[in-house]
């Protein structure tokens, strides 16, 4: 909890710093989860979200550790152009399937790491990683 509080104030002191630059990143942000979230529907854009963040060696997952907590606005789980960037390309999902293209790390498009994740539902319906492949 130590190291993700301190990624928190760290953010905190860099949007105080620069809160144009900020402001339009949470706004981009917002369209970004806005999207997704009408096109899927919240309950399981969180739902893939948290198993993303349950992937050992995943980088985002220090951003996604807790997107299963209700409270915490879906719009905080998207970088769009602040570094570490993590973007959802595509999204797919099926009933018992979802594949997920991200992009993540650098913001520089030659830089950014993109994967494409396959989960699919166990026995108790939960998501499970299938494969992971850069894209």
């Amino acid at each position: 909890m130590a190291l993700h509080a301190r990624g928190l104030i760290d953010q905190m002191e860099e949007e105080r710093q620069n809160p144009k630059t900020s402001y339009l990143e949470r706004l981009r942000n917002f369209a970004a989860a806005r999207k997704l979230a009408r096109r899927h529907g919240p309950k399981v854009i969180r739902e893939i979200l948290t198993a993303m963040g349950l992937i050992e060696g995943f980088p985002p997952a220090q951003i996604l550790w807790n997107a299963g907590h209700a409270d915490v606005p879906l719009h905080c789980f998207f970088r769009s152009r602040l570094e570490p960037v993590f973007r959802v390309t595509k999204l797919e999902v099926h009933p018992m399937k979802v594949a997920i293209e991200v992009e993540y790390g650098a913001h520089d498009k030659k830089k950014t790491t993109r994967e494409t994740i396959r989960f699919q539902r166990n026995a108790m319906l939960a998501l499970e990683l299938e494969e992971r492949t850069p894209a």
